[in-house]
């Protein structure tokens, strides 16, 4: 019997030690789970039939650029709004595009999400509407912010990505840190 009364608080302990195990176990699948919602299948609206100004946030990639032309040519605005680096292959004395008419190149100060929606009420009123046009993992985190920081109506729209796993990883990682930022320091 003595046996027994040693047995039985090491067997609730490892007990105890399994359940919370399989509630860490838990949480981590949610998490992911979330993850995968907001970065990988993140909810899109289509872009209004007309806005006042398409947004291009930073990097200008040739596909998000490419879109806001093309729907520039579908009517949707007449004005285009890129946020560029001061310097190197994107910045707007090496984009061809930031020549075109009606085509405003921008360095935002911070060069953040932040700073760009900064940047969109400095140059665009409370009244405008944008359709901000950025990548798949980072569709959730831009709307958030834009929510807190642009007084705008924006419109966040996605160009459809392609990344393997490993880019993927690294998203899922920048984007969480991006909303832990967005959340302890809205608008900075």
């Amino acid at each position: 019997m003595a046996t027994d009364s040693l047995t039985l608080p090491r067997t609730r302990r490892r007990r105890g030690w399994v359940i919370a195990l399989a509630l860490l176990a838990a949480m981590a699948v949610a998490g992911v789970a979330i993850m995968v919602q907001a970065y990988v299948f993140p909810a899109v609206a289509a872009p209004p039939a007309r806005a006042d100004v398409i947004y291009v946030i930073g990097p200008p990639t040739e596909g998000r650029t490419a879109l806001a032309e093309r729907l520039r040519s579908d009517g949707v605005a007449d004005d285009i709004l890129i946020s560029v680096p001061l310097e190197g292959e994107q910045s707007a004395a090496k984009l061809s595009v930031c020549q075109e008419q009606n085509v405003t190149c921008e360095h935002p100060d911070p060069f953040t999400t932040a700073g760009e929606m900064a940047l969109l009420n400095a140059r665009y009123g409370p009244e405008a509407s944008a359709v901000v046009i950025t990548f798949t993992p980072h569709v959730s985190r831009t709307r958030f912010i834009a929510a807190q920081c642009a007084d705008a109506k924006v419109t966040v729209i996605d160009v459809p990505t392609s990344l393997d796993l490993g880019e993927w990883m690294y998203q899922f990682a920048y984007q969480t840190g991006g909303f832990a930022k967005a959340v302890a320091a809205p608008c900075s």
